[in-house]
């Protein structure tokens, strides 16, 4: 039963207005937040196209624009109309955690750091830290350039595994593991955890490399390619999914509840597919202070590399398209490698753990056959 009560006319004409300014608020904030969307550049035999790039917003500083986008983004996440939800925590909560291990000398041994890797890893996934540790991210394969890597963990339900875990950590000093549950529904956190690091503790890095563990990199490839990148600021580099293209699904493991987005059957941002990522270590002070005012959202890849970025602002990304660059099937890269051609442009995939080592040689064939150290002099 619907129950109403007498209201007078001044009442009436007051609740009115009300409205329309309401209105008229939320059609502000909505215009001056979709108008600062950020540009996307292709990236196309390394020519960049597209070079329009948006106004920067310093998140440390509160201003107009910065409130209308995140009061669009409050909206978007009905974060008023839900007090308590798996995908709604405060932006403070996802800076409230403490490291319970890190190695905070990690980049203090070298004046720049080049490339600082961040790997998302499962505690479970010893061996395929060891393999990375041994390959790819092995410092001193690719002088005089300078590379380091951070496994980024939390804390696992098993007393046993942490132990393991823990011992693995006094033995190589390169993990990074925050005090909250290491879970699928947790992997923001663990992202935001990455930016934090890394801006309070490898400040003299270049370039942030965030890959899945599932991955292997073509690190000769990777930095004979960005080397005519070092000088760039604020740009973000990943085979990017334009706004509005990418559909919200509301069912199955990427489920998003009814109440979010609930005015949007696609993503309202501009965000990477996150199983490599690579961005400029100038972003991850500005990303991190994002991050404690824009309210939580639970799938990592739209959260890290679209809704902080869009509330930072002035940032670029540039597009690196599947398949020529990055690629998710590992026969793409082997058939790139097995090119009579030096070069390869596929510098990372996803590879299965059975065809990790025998990729790995394929790469370490290829490129032993150049002079490396020469062509870093070269390039450098």
């Amino acid at each position: 039963m619907r129950m109403t009560f007498p209201m007078s006319r001044n009442a009436q004409m007051a609740l009115c207005f009300l409205g329309v300014i309401n209105f008229f608020i939320l059609s502000l904030t909505s215009y001056l937040a979709l108008k600062s969307l950020p540009s996307v550049r292709t990236v196309s035999d390394g020519v960049l196209k597209d070079s329009q790039s948006d106004g920067t917003q310093n998140p440390t500083t509160f201003n107009p624009i910065l409130w209308a986008k995140l009061n669009w983004i409050s909206h978007e996440l009905n974060v008023s109309g839900v007090a308590t939800d798996g995908a709604l925590i405060s932006g403070d909560s996802i800076m409230s955690f403490v490291y319970i291990m890190h190695n905070p000398r990690l980049c203090q041994d070298v004046d720049v750091v080049d490339f600082i890797i961040i790997v998302h890893s499962a505690p479970a996934n010893l061996e395929r830290r060891k393999r990375i540790r041994e390959s790819f991210a092995k410092e001193s394969l690719f002088l005089p350039f300078h590379v380091r890597v951070a496994f980024l963990l939390g804390r696992s339900t098993n007393q046993t595994l942490d132990d393991l875990v823990r011992k693995e950590h006094l033995v190589n000093n390169d993990s990074v593991a925050g005090d909250f549950i290491d879970s699928y529904h947790n992997l923001t956190f663990k992202g935001v955890m990455g930016y934090r690091w890394v801006s309070e503790h490898c400040h003299n890095a270049k370039f942030v490399l965030k890959i899945d563990d599932d991955v292997i990199v073509n690190t000769f490839a990777l930095l004979q390619s960005f080397y005519k990148y070092m000088n760039r600021k604020r740009s973000i580099f990943c085979n990017v999914w334009q706004a509005n293209t990418m559909e919200i699904l509301r069912q199955g493991k990427w489920q998003v509840s009814d109440h979010i987005f609930r005015n949007h059957h696609t993503f309202p941002y501009s965000y990477c597919s996150g199983f490599v990522v690579i961005l400029t270590a100038d972003l991850m002070a500005p990303l991190s202070e994002a991050a404690r005012l824009t309210p939580f959202f639970w799938i990592d890849d739209v959260y890290l590399f679209g809704m902080l970025p869009y509330v930072v602002g002035g940032v670029t990304f540039h597009h690196y398209c599947l398949d020529q660059f990055l690629s998710l099937q590992e026969q793409v890269l082997m058939r790139c490698l097995n090119t009579s051609n030096i070069e390869c442009s596929v510098f990372a995939s996803v590879v299965r753990d059975n065809s990790f080592w025998f990729i790995w040689d394929m790469i370490l064939h290829k490129y032993n056959s150049m002079p490396w150290s020469i062509e870093t002099e070269l390039v450098v």
